[in-house]
C-alpha cells in the first residue's frame, strides 16, 4: 500500500499541467484505498507490477469519479475538504476527472495485459450506464428496491468486482466477492448520509435526500412516510431526516447491508488471503465514515 501512494503520485504528476495540478489535489485529499486493497488481497502470488499497476488504475477511476460526480451533484465537501469544482471551477474538475480516467487506462496499458484493460473497460461502462441510471431516478420515490440494487451494482459494485478480478486473474468467484462486497459498501454509505456525523464521514448528512437520489434508507422511509417521500420527490425539507430515523428504514436497509456482506463471504472459497477478505465484509457495513 506504500508503494501504492507513490505510484497513484508518479501517475498523476507524470504529465505536468493545471489537470494534473488538480487532479493532484484530489489525491492529497486522501481515501481508503478500498479497491486497489482488493487487488493485493485477490491476488494468488501473481505478476507484482501488473498488480500494482491494477492497484493504481482502479483507484484513479474511482478518484475520477468522485471528482465528476461531486461536479455534477454541486457536492462542495468531499472527505472533509472542498471538492475539487467548488476550489477550481467546474472546467477545471471536468478536465480533472478526464485526466484521471486517461491515467488509470495508462497505468493498465503499459501492462501490454490487454484482458487487464478489458476488465477496466467494462467496469467503466457500468459506472456510465449506473450514472445515467441515477439520473433518471432522481426525485422518483416510486424507485423500486431492485432498481436501486442494479444501481449500486453498477455505479460501486462493478469497480470492486473489476479490482478482485484484476487481483486474481479473473478468478470469477472472487469476482462475484467484490460485487457483492460492492453492494453492501454502497448501502453502508447510503445509510450513513442518513445517520452519519459530519466529522466522521467528511459530508454533509442529508445530501442525498437534499438532492433527491433515492437510496435504500430514503425509500423504505418513503414507503412509510408522507413527509420523506414528499421531500425526496422535490418538496420541503424541515424534519424529513428525523423522520427517516424515525422509521425502521435504517434497520432494514442494515439488514440488506449485511446480506450482501453475507453473501461476499460464501464465495471467498480457498483464496489465499481468505481472512482478511471475510473481515472487510465486516468492515463496510460496521463502520463511520
Amino acid at each position: 500500500m506504500a508503494e501504492l501512494e507513490v505510484r497513484l503520485a508518479e501517475a498523476v504528476g507524470r504529465r505536468p499541467g493545471f489537470a494534473s495540478e488538480v487532479a493532484a489535489e484530489a489525491l492529497s485529499a486522501g481515501g481508503k484505498r478500498l479497491r486497489p486493497l482488493l487487488c493485493f488481497l485477490s491476488s494468488r502470488n501473481g505478476d507484482d507490477e501488473l498488480l500494482l499497476a491494477a492497484g493504481t488504475a482502479t483507484e484513479l477511476v474511482h478518484m475520477a469519479t468522485l471528482v465528476h460526480d461531486d461536479l455534477v451533484d454541486g457536492a462542495r465537501m468531499r472527505r472533509g475538504v472542498p471538492a475539487a469544482w467548488s476550489v477550481f471551477g467546474p472546467g477545471a474538475a471536468l478536465s480533472a476527472g478526464d485526466y484521471l480516467f486517461a491515467c488509470a487506462f495508462a497505468e493498465l496499458a503499459a501492462t501490454e495485459n490487454s484482458r487487464a484493460v478489458g476488465t477496466l473497460a467494462d467496469a467503466c461502462l457500468a459506472l456510465a450506464r449506473g450514472e445515467a441510471m441515477q439520473r433518471s431516478q432522481t426525485r422518483k420515490p416510486e424507485t423500486t428496491i431492485d432498481d436501486y440494487l442494479e444501481r449500486c451494482a453498477l455505479k460501486t459494485g462493478k469497480l470492486f468486482e473489476a479490482a478482485c478480478r484484476l487481483g486474481s486473474g479473473g478468478d470469477p468467484d472472487l469476482g462475484a466477492y467484490g460485487l457483492a462486497l460492492g453492494i453492501a459498501f454502497q448501502i453502508a454509505d447510503d445509510i450513513l448520509d442518513c445517520a452519519g456525523q459530519t466529522q466522521e464521514t467528511g459530508k454533509i448528512p442529508g445530501t442525498d435526500l437534499r438532492e433527491g437520489t433515492p437510496t435504500m434508507p430514503l425509500l423504505l422511509a418513503a414507503q412509510q412516510d408522507a413527509i420523506v417521500r414528499s421531500a425526496l420527490a422535490g418538496g420541503p425539507l424541515e424534519g424529513a431526516l428525523v423522520r427517516v430515523a424515525g422509521t425502521d428504514a435504517l434497520a432494514r436497509s442494515r439488514e440488506a447491508a449485511l446480506d450482501y456482506a453475507a453473501k461476499a463471504r460464501s464465495c471467498v472459497g480457498s483464496a489465499p488471503h481468505r481472512e482478511e477478505l471475510e473481515a472487510l465484509t465486516y468492515a463496510v457495513v460496521d463502520r463511520a465514515s
